[in-house]
């Protein structure tokens, strides 16, 4: 008889986002599907830095581009794992970075339909990533960073 195997359907993936903040605002978008805001960048590639996914998820998600970025914190343990709607679990790892030096016009819907809003910090919208809420509830607090979890 042969082994048996299973089909590990946990994955774990490195999402790095960026806070973009003009005029004491800052940058988040809602996927289409989804009811909260989180903060713009990507998945981490195979062979990509840190601060390369999250420049190039930024560009792709809103035509924004990133001059410098420091780095804000990171969340890692069980805050991480995630349930997609498709029932696939996940652990995705969050690194996030700052940055008021950007160049271009955001768009405001992008053509996969996310939605893209600058909110000043005593207006944030009440439903935000689960993931990335405590980045942007440290950043409305002006704390120190980086913030590591």
């Amino acid at each position: 008889m042969g082994r048996q195997t299973s089909v590990n359907k946990e994955h774990i993936n490195i999402k790095c986002g960026i806070i973009i903040e003009k005029e004491d605002k800052i940058l988040l978008q809602r996927n289409p599907g989804e009811n909260y805001w989180s903060l713009p960048g990507g998945m981490m590639q195979l062979g990509e830095k840190y601060e390369e996914t999250a420049i190039r998820g930024v560009l792709e998600e809103t035509a924004l581009t990133i001059e410098t970025v420091q780095l804000f914190g990171m969340l890692s343990g069980r805050d991480c794992f995630v349930t997609n709607k498709f029932g696939e679990k996940a652990f995705i790892l969050q690194v996030v970075f700052f940055t008021t030096e950007f160049t271009g016009k955001v768009k405001i819907k992008d053509e996969a339909n996310r939605e893209h809003r600058f909110y000043k910090r005593t207006n944030l919208p009440k439903n935000l990533n689960p993931q990335q809420k405590a980045f942007i509830t440290d950043w409305k607090e002006q704390k120190p960073f980086p913030i590591i979890n």
